[in-house]
């Protein structure tokens, strides 16, 4: 994994993902390939930013297929379809991908991302939420999931109840969300790399590879 204090020069990497996204799940476990195998990986400071994808979800958790199929006007069997395509690829990657996983609003996940900022477990809080999102636990969403997977990253339990109590970090959520949209992205995962190379979508590891090296030689050359 990335240094998150990286010597001088160093490289940063911005990541804009959503606890619900799959591509993101995918594109974060490719990223992280990418990293690990880099000459530069110990020099890398790996940040992540939330983006919300549909703010209008409900909070009642529901499964994914009549989820979609309510979303897009499709049909659960062609949510299904759609859904067995990216299955396959998440496998590849050595993922657990449940086609008929729980789904629900992200807001609550996505703040307590930022709560994980604070400990500097950002990243892998978000991968543990997704990991139980994807996995299919049907109590992904629960408190109860969400306070021990923090606990195990060695955030105090109080304050992940305090964030789940109130609106706190409600507004760093949206910030993330705009600020995204002002660098030019329309979804997520949305990557850039030392502030100024981006690349929208989800890609291969070798793409991230070669995305860090010109990135390091642009910010380092």
């Amino acid at each position: 994994m990335a240094s998150t204090t990286p010597a001088s020069p160093g490289l940063p990497i911005d990541v804009w993902a959503d606890v619900l996204c799959p591509w993101c799940y995918i594109g974060e476990q490719r990223l992280s390939k990418a990293i690990e195998t880099s000459p530069h990986g110990s020099d890398i400071e790996l940040r992540i930013h939330t983006f919300q994808l549909d703010p209008t979800a409900p909070a009642a958790v529901a499964p994914t297929l009549e989820y979609l199929s309510k979303k897009y006007g499709v049909s659960q069997a062609q949510a299904r379809a759609m859904e067995e395509g990216i299955a396959k690829q998440a496998r590849v990657e050595g993922l657990r991908y449940e086609v008929n996983r729980p789904a629900s609003n992200t807001l609550d996940l996505l703040r307590l991302v930022h709560l994980g900022a604070e400990y500097s477990v950002a990243w892998e809080y978000l991968r543990a939420m997704q990991s139980e999102v994807f996995g299919g636990n049907d109590a992904a969403f629960g408190h109860g999931t969400l306070i021990r997977l923090g606990q195990q990253l060695g955030i105090p339990g109080n304050e992940i109840r305090d964030v789940l109590a109130t609106d706190r970090y409600a507004d760093t959520v949206r910030a993330d969300h705009d600020e995204a949209v002002r660098l030019g992205a329309r979804g997520v995962p949305f990557t850039v790399f030392g502030r100024r190379l981006g690349i929208p979508g989800a890609v291969s590891a070798d793409q991230y590879a070669n995305a860090i090296d010109r990135a390091w030689e642009q910010v380092n050359g």
